[in-house]
């Protein structure tokens, strides 16, 4: 990608662009996880509010896209840690994940 900056408005510009495109691309990532991580969770669900409350997520720190996938249940921590992780699927799932989401950020940034 080439971009020429003529002034200051110019680059302002492309600033706002490259940082919508990496927003972008960070929600979809999310979401994506989001996903995975739902329908590969190893559990067998009771109630479904574990499955339910798994979020995958985006946002801004400052200048960092930060991606985030969480269970949001009192009792999901207990999943990711407890019976020698047999239960774990947000960790793994980053894992799976996070060097596609990497070599795709940089194809973007390119």
């Amino acid at each position: 990608m080439s971009i020429r900056v003529t002034n200051k408005t110019n680059f302002k510009e492309v600033e706002k662009k490259v940082r919508t495109a990496i927003g972008l691309y960070a929600d979809t990532a999310a979401k994506k996880m989001e996903g995975e991580a739902k329908k590969n969770a190893p559990w067998t669900d009771r109630t479904g509010n574990a499955r339910n409350s798994i979020q995958g997520d985006f946002g801004w720190q400052g200048n960092k896209a930060v991606i985030s996938l969480s269970g949001n249940m009192d009792y999901s921590v207990y999943l990711e840690l407890a019976h020698e992780k047999k239960y774990a699927i947000l960790k793994p799932t980053i894992d799976r994940n996070a060097p596609e989401i990497i070599k795709g950020y940089q194809r973007l940034v390119e």
